[in-house]
């Protein structure tokens, strides 16, 4: 399965690159806004599938409410019942759930290319990220982490081993090199491991946006790191939170609109679009962004926002189509009855 993301992530990361350097204007933020809209044309088929099937359990919510208060005492009966009003409906609960299940994997596979951007998007040798570790060590740029003084000094002399060493060991090993590069950019014209072009690509490169968010850094809700480096600390935690409003809102756009009789509403909330669901995705997108860089967490407010605007103007296209179906079909009635007089 890693291995079928880390595929997943070399392709998004090949599209993020292409992106970045043709309509994104050499700008990291604007590639991520331009790749969630090729992500969500993509995905559209799916989306408009969904927008219908939740537009069709409206349809049949009185149907099924009379269903579940018939056979209320009856659980066998009461499926049995339920399963043949979608079959004559043409509804499936579950076809509204694969956009989400679709969107699991794409944010690991995303998640690979933000916390791992010379690896999936800028192709820089592993070796080359070696070196620039271990000139950054002896220059006292950049501490041993998570892999230790003395399990480094037995590899500081191969590039590639140290490499293998830091990213088994720091998830964000590759950011946080990143940020070494910025403030020494001799690691990079001093590299023999790196040709001119791969040079000038790093060199230009910047994980910022409005150089106030560091999209490689991950939220933290630690409230000594936060009091003691604020500008680094607190925009990741703005962005996650506007990552989770985003997902509440967009969820309640996707619920089905409140029966306006009360024996209905048992009925008004089936398939992915409940009550559950309306304060899952907040919740997940919360831890998920707590572990992530917060890059994930703005390619999430970007999704949800492009979400809500394609849901709202996908609804209001189909309850115009749906309305004049149901006048052509009034028309039809009436002129029948006409013939027949």
């Amino acid at each position: 399965m890693t291995g079928i993301l880390s595929a997943i992530g070399l392709l998004f990361g090949k599209l993020m690159y292409f992106i970045y350097n043709t309509v994104g204007f050499h700008n990291y933020a604007l590639s991520i806004v331009f790749f969630t809209i090729v992500y969500k044309l993509i995905l559209l088929p799916l989306t408009m599938k969904q927008i219908k099937s939740s537009q069709r359990m409206q349809e049949i919510q009185p149907e099924l409410a009379r269903i579940q208060e018939r056979y209320k005492h009856d659980k066998e009966k009461l499926n049995e019942a339920t399963m043949k009003l979608y079959q004559e409906k043409g509804y499936n609960p579950a076809s509204g759930c694969l956009p989400l299940f679709i969107q699991l994997p794409i944010l690991i596979a995303l998640f690979y290319v933000i916390r791992m951007p010379m690896s999936y998007m800028l192709e820089i040798p592993a070796k080359a990220v070696g070196e620039m570790t271990i000139v950054s060590i002896q220059k006292g740029e950049f501490n041993y982490g998570n892999v230790g003084e003395e399990a480094y000094n037995k590899i500081k002399d191969d590039p590639l081993e140290v490499y293998q060493a830091f990213i088994q060991k720091d998830p964000y090993y590759e950011v946080k090199i990143m940020s070494v590069i910025d403030k020494d950019p001799a690691l990079i014209q001093n590299n023999t491991y790196l040709n001119d072009s791969q040079k000038d690509v790093l060199s230009s490169f910047n994980l910022k946006m409005f150089n106030i968010f560091n999209f490689g850094t991950p939220p933290t809700l630690d409230f000594k790191a936060i009091t003691s480096d604020p500008a680094t600390n607190i925009p990741p935690l703005v962005l996650l939170l506007l990552a989770v409003l985003t997902t509440y809102f967009t969820a309640v756009l996707s619920m089905p609109a409140p029966p306006k009789n009360d024996k209905d509403k048992n009925a008004a909330n089936a398939g992915c679009a409940s009550k559950g669901m309306l304060w899952l995705s907040p919740l997940m997108t919360l831890w998920i962004g707590l572990t992530t860089p917060c890059g994930l967490s703005f390619y999430w407010t970007i999704n949800n926002v492009l979400s809500f605007i394609q849901t709202k103007t996908l609804n209001k296209i189909y309850k115009k189509d749906g309305k004049d179906q149901k006048e052509e079909k009034s028309v039809a009635k009436v002129d029948n009855k006409r013939g027949e007089k």
